[in-house]
């Protein structure tokens, strides 16, 4: 009597995988709705990034290595987490200054840093579709540029404080892609996660405490929402789907979260999307699409800024 193979179980099929992928781009996509939700509230931005990031770093904190060459790994994780923490709150004040489907935009540039950084900092040089992906990033942050400019919303501080979080995601994935290749995944997450919470408790404590602690029932239903539907759920769910269905496909449904960002701008916050913003969007997915998914020999960068999503 040969032996059979169980069934795959609906959980692993590749239907199910793509679904909860897409799903969790959903998720990510929802953040400027509940951090602009928050900061018209009178939350400060670096205790709205506090609290995005405190509810995963309170659930994987089992999950944290400290002895060996792997309390060395979490000790880069937690710095470079720590960097991340700040490029957030950069972002979360752009989204007081840009239209939510500019500050998207130039949300999304993500990859475009990455391969600027793994090529000057750690000599990874990217392969040429990846390089063509990134000058068409660079168009449609130029676009996105030009939008704000028409609307009025265009300055030096909104621009670099909207690319703060890319440049940061950018140097936090090369880092991933190098540092932190020994730690499993929930591993990576626990120290990325307390460092970019803990790392800003400093800065926090600058601020009155009416700006740090909601003061109604619905503030902290938004704080939660945020660490919550828009963070941790949705990153648990990607980094455990997406060896299930690839790095292609998850690039691909990855690429949901900026329309949602766009759906958030035009239903929540009532912003009319012009050609300009479309265009860039189409641009940006465009890229995602293009950039290759299987690492070349050559580059780890180029697969790392598609395949892992940002922390």
């Amino acid at each position: 009597m040969s032996e059979t193979s169980a069934p795959a179980g609906w959980m692993d099929s590749l239907a199910f995988g793509a679904a909860m992928v897409g799903l969790s781009s959903v998720g990510f996509g929802l953040v400027p709705y509940f951090a602009r939700s928050l900061t018209d509230a009178g939350i400060a931005p670096p205790a709205i990034a506090f609290f995005r990031y405190t509810f995963a770093a309170v659930a994987f904190l089992p999950f944290l290595r400290l002895k060996g060459e792997a309390g060395k790994a979490t000790l880069w994780g937690y710095c470079t987490g720590f960097g991340v923490g700040l490029g957030w709150v950069g972002y979360v004040k752009a989204l007081t200054l840009l239209p939510v489907s500019i500050a998207g935009v130039f949300y999304m540039t993500y990859p475009l840093f990455t391969l600027i950084v793994g090529w000057l900092v750690f000599r990874d040089r990217p392969g040429m579709r990846s390089v063509f992906g990134g000058l068409m990033i660079l168009g449609a942050a130029a676009l996105a540029a030009r939008s704000a400019e028409e609307l009025g919303s265009l300055t030096l501080t909104a621009v670099l404080l909207a690319l703060s979080a890319p440049l940061a995601f950018g140097l936090s994935i090369n880092v991933l892609a190098r540092k932190l290749v020994i730690l499993p995944p929930l591993s990576r997450m626990s120290s990325f996660a307390l460092g970019s919470s803990t790392g800003l408790l400093p800065l926090i404590a600058t601020y009155p405490r009416a700006e740090v602690v909601p003061a109604t029932a619905e503030q902290w239903g938004l704080v939660v929402a945020l660490g919550i539907i828009a963070a941790l759920l949705p990153q648990f769910i990607y980094s455990t789907f997406v060896p299930k269905i690839g790095g292609a496909k998850a690039a691909a449904l990855g690429s949901i979260e900026l329309p949602t960002m766009f759906a958030v701008g035009y239903f929540a916050f009532h912003e009319a999307i012009g050609w300009r913003e479309a265009l860039a969007g189409a641009l940006v997915l465009t890229a995602i699409f293009l950039t290759p998914s299987r690492r070349p020999p050559a580059s780890v960068t180029a697969t790392a800024s598609i395949e892992q999503k940002r922390p």
